[in-house]
């Protein structure tokens, strides 16, 4: 719904279906529900967003309900006001926004909130998101709060504490002879590196996590913020019109019509991460499940055993069952409490008398899901006897952040895991896409100090494993947290495949997918989601390799690309609402093309295809 203003701009006055694309000057942006994102130099990403955070006790994050929503765009320039309100359990926060673009760059971001009721609160306030794959290594200045100014770097390797602390502002470079400023005022900022949980960020953000946390924020508390981004050493030049642009109209959403183009590399490519599922403790699989599964080819299964709890003995009976059904070994992650003499030695007892096929073990403490030396020590001296040649992991059974501050001694781990979920932070789809870059930075920060040893991103999960919302807040019959409903769609299906291509690219040897069965699965009431179906169709192509496919636009669509003697299977998956061409650069055709799960050669095709919403195709060449 909009309306003519008095200047004969549009004025929108409800949050719209879609991000709006907006001008600054030389720089792109978009304005996406109460946020900003991909600020643009060109090509260049300046910023990867500014945002409103209100993380409750926990960390639980309430997103922003948009009223009263005003946006005036012009060619070059634009102003936005809204009103925004968080509501959940106890808690009532709203906040009035302004957001500013002129013509010369700069960009103002402007926050004013009053709390309407009494609640704790681990922060509240403005965020800036600076792209990884473009800072990360480069150089930057930092002004602090009493004003000195110090020439730094942004962290190269995942940073396991913040590397900028009581920031003013950052200037870094974007090109050669441009540089952005980003100033932040009305609280005391620090910079953190987001790759420690999977994002592909760094994070400027306010209030410092040294100062104590949750506090209480009285009702009729204030709270007022600015972030602002200036532009230095380019000439902002005219932005000519369009002979069909409406002056001051929004832009509206329209289907591309530029291909993405994808380039496969040449070359033998790289080796597929050995795949998994999680879950295998789950109940028994019925022979129905079983045959959708086995198309899979599965390296292994993953079943979690909580010795500090009881029950496990018979989670394990299910776990050795369900493998035994599959023919595949277990991988086995053993949960152990601070005292894990007894309750190994009758785990110990328990794989004597079952004998299951491991694949390796997973040891944790059931505190923290970390992999402390006594408790390894322990593990090994009660099971390696009685499973001789197994190898012992562990690392972080969450996030890589507790593995990065608690780095294993060179030796000590015969694989180095950690587990993964693109949501930690925020919960959209373009969100989650973006993440697929974060297990190449982590990759690379786990062999600074694996010692040579394997790396395993085990499990995965869409969502994060534990839900940090406070039992009170939740109402009847609301989903879990940790379901999400997307797993059970074609979104998940394409996003699989791109992790598949970025954690081959980064050097894992091992994945371990999602459960297999239940809203956190491969299937569910018998009934195969499509990711069952594109882990079924990498299978088939058996002792494939890895080949190098880079999309230039991979927030719309991602590519795996696989090569198994004159064999070639590619797969093309857009991760986007909306429809579009691609071109495929590096293969010669023709091809066969066909859906995901589709049986049988598949219909004659080129190398441009044009993909639906979140459609998935698989193209064969010989």
């Amino acid at each position: 719904m909009s309306r003519p203003s008095a200047d004969g701009t549009e004025t929108a006055h409800l949050a719209p279906e879609l991000a709006v694309p907006l001008r600054a000057g030389p720089l792109r942006l978009v304005f996406d529900r109460g946020a900003v994102r991909w600020v643009r130099l060109g090509e260049r990403e300046v910023l990867r967003g500014i945002y409103f955070a209100l993380r409750g006790e926990n960390w639980v994050t309430l997103p922003p309900t948009l009223e009263n929503l005003e946006i005036e765009a012009e060619v070059d320039s634009f102003r936005i006001r809204f009103r925004a309100r968080h509501e959940r359990g106890p808690v009532r926060f709203s906040w009035d926004g302004r957001i500013t673009g002129a013509p010369d760059g700069r960009i103002q971001f402007g926050a004013q909130g009053t709390a309407g009721s009494t609640f704790l609160r681990n922060r509240i306030g403005l965020c800036v998101l600076h792209p990884a794959e473009a800072c990360a290594g480069e150089r930057c200045i930092v002004q602090h709060v009493d004003g000195d100014r110090a020439e730094s770097v942004f962290p190269a390797f995942v940073a396991p504490y913040q590397p900028f602390r009581n920031v003013r502002a950052i200037l870094h470079e974007v090109s050669p002879g441009v540089e952005a400023e980003v100033r932040m005022e009305g609280e005391s900022f620090e910079t953190e590196d987001q790759g420690n949980w999977g994002d592909a960020s760094f994070k400027t953000y306010g209030t410092p996590l040294h100062l104590p946390f949750p506090v209480e924020v009285k009702a009729g508390s204030r709270v007022e913020q600015s972030v602002s981004v200036s532009i230095f050493g380019i000439t902002a030049e005219p932005v000519e019109r369009a002979a069909a642009t409406v002056p001051g109209a929004l832009p509206k959403k329209r289907n591309s019509t530029e291909p993405v183009v994808v380039v496969i590399g040449a070359g033998e490519g790289v080796a597929l991460p050995a795949i998994g599922l999680a879950g295998a403790e789950r109940p028994t699989l019925t022979s129905a499940d079983a045959e959708r599964l086995r198309p899979l080819r599965l390296a292994h299964l993953r079943a979690d055993l909580h010795l500090e709890l009881e029950g496990w003995d018979e989670d394990l009976g299910r776990a050795t069952a369900n493998a035994g059904v599959l023919a595949v070994p277990l991988e086995l992650a053993v949960f152990l409490p601070e005292d894990p003499g007894e309750p190994l030695r009758r785990l110990a007892a328990r794989l004597a008398q079952l004998r299951p096929s491991l694949a390796s073990f997973l040891v944790y403490g059931a505190a923290d899901g970390t992999s402390p030396q006594p408790l390894l020590a322990a593990a090994h001296e009660a099971l390696a006897a009685a499973s001789p040649g197994v190898p012992f992991g562990g690392g972080a059974d969450t996030n890589f952040a507790d593995l990065n501050r608690g780095r294993p001694a060179p030796g000590t781990l015969d694989r180095l895991a950690i587990g993964f979920s693109p949501q930690v932070h925020a919960f959209d789809d373009a969100t989650i896409v973006e993440n697929l870059a974060g297990p190449k930075r982590i990759a690379e920060t786990l062999r600074s100090f694996a010692d040579g040893a394997p790396l395993a991103i085990t499990p995965v999960t869409l969502r994060p494993r534990r839900d940090p919302t406070p039992s009170s807040w939740r109402s009847a019959g609301e989903r879990p947290f940790t379901d999400d409903p997307r797993q059970s769609g074609s979104f998940v299906a394409a996003w699989t495949l791109g992790l598949l291509a970025a954690a081959a690219e980064a050097g894992f040897s091992s994945l371990t997918l999602f459960e297999l069965q239940g809203a956190r699965g491969v299937m569910d009431g018998g009934e195969p989601f499509p990711v069952l179906h594109a882990l079924s169709d990498v299978a088939a192509l058996a002792g494939a390799r890895v080949l190098r496919a880079r999309p230039r636009r991979p927030e719309r669509v991602q590519a795996l690309a696989l090569r198994s003697g004159a064999r070639t299977r590619l797969f093309l998956a857009n991760v986007t609402t909306e429809t579009h061409p691609v071109r495929v650069e590096g293969l010669a055709g023709p091809a066969r093309r066909a859906r995901l799960g589709e049986t049988g050669p598949g219909e004659e095709s080129g190398l441009e295809v044009e993909l639906g919403p979140h459609e998935v195709v698989r193209l064969d060449l010989q």
